[in-house]
């Protein structure tokens, strides 16, 4: 039993062998072991091995005094000793547990964070994705007289042109139609960027009141509509359009409407279908 005792204590942590080994040792040649000595042994050998950063204090059975009135009695498993010291470039499992669990529960608040605040942050006054309330027919009117006659109105915030199409058809046709009070069904707001490539299109040209995107010649209609010229694949896409109870007209770009197909027309000017503006 000795010599085999002997053999498990060299499975034993170089640094535990160093400052327990003989001591134990001295032990175990004095002493006649038992087997559950041996698995005792061969258990703190493993528990050693296992967490190398403590330093366990080994109790053979046999070599355990007998508890007493005045001696306290003491596990038959004593706790590991002292700690020993650890390299502060290792991380142990429990600290990088922690530090996991916690780099949870911090990604989880800012989630939580944004969310609010983007919850509770204001919506955007200008561009893409709101509707937008352009004023009144009177408040059109006042800064774009020649609406009524079918001038487009350039409404910046939107990023679109707005149509009074019965007047717009007109002066396309070479006639005069002054119409002061469109009906929401007769307003139409175009986007301005072109379905093509996205170029900014310019507001419609006086010889013929078409569209014509400058980037790669794309021209349309009045209403929008794809004429022969250009790669554009459909007409100008555009927003809807809304009467509000007060009188106001509100374009919403949250939402946008594809332009008809390149070939449907629902309105045909005087000029050839193959040119642009002149």
């Amino acid at each position: 039993m000795n010599w085999l005792a002997r053999a498990i204590l060299r499975l034993y942590p170089a640094a535990w062998r160093e400052r327990y080994g003989h001591e134990v040792g001295d032990l175990v040649s004095r002493r006649r072991l038992r087997a559950l000595d041996l698995v005792d042994l061969l258990g703190g050998a493993l528990d050693a091995r296992l967490h190398p950063q403590m330093v366990p204090s080994l109790q053979l059975a046999v070599g355990a005094p007998a508890p007493t009135a005045l001696t306290p009695m003491r596990p038959a498993r004593p706790a590991y000793g002292a700690i020993a010291t650890m390299n502060p470039g290792v991380l142990s499992r429990r600290s990088f547990m922690r530090r996991m669990l916690g780099a949870g529960i911090g990604l989880l608040s800012i989630e939580f964070l944004g969310g609010t605040l983007a919850f509770l942050w204001p919506p955007p006054a200008e561009g893409i994705g709101v509707e937008h309330r352009v004023g009144t027919i009177r408040e059109i009117l006042a800064v774009s007289p020649d609406w009524a006659r079918g001038t487009p109105y350039e409404f910046r915030p939107a990023n679109a042109f707005l149509i009074n199409v019965p007047a717009a058809k007109a002066m396309a046709l070479g006639d005069a139609l002054e119409v002061a009070d469109p009906g929401a069904g007769e307003i139409l707001a175009l986007w301005r960027k072109c379905p093509h490539l996205g170029c900014m299109i310019p507001t419609a040209c006086e010889t013929r009141s078409r569209f014509q995107c400058y980037c790669h010649q794309s021209t349309y209609n009045i209403v929008g509509e794809k004429l022969e010229l250009g790669p554009a694949p459909r007409g100008m896409d555009r927003f809807p359009v809304r009467i509000g109870v007060d009188g106001a007209v509100f374009v919403d770009t949250r939402e946008v409407i594809s332009g008809p197909p390149k070939g449907v027309q629902t309105f045909v000017d005087p000029h050839p279908p193959g040119e642009g503006c002149a």
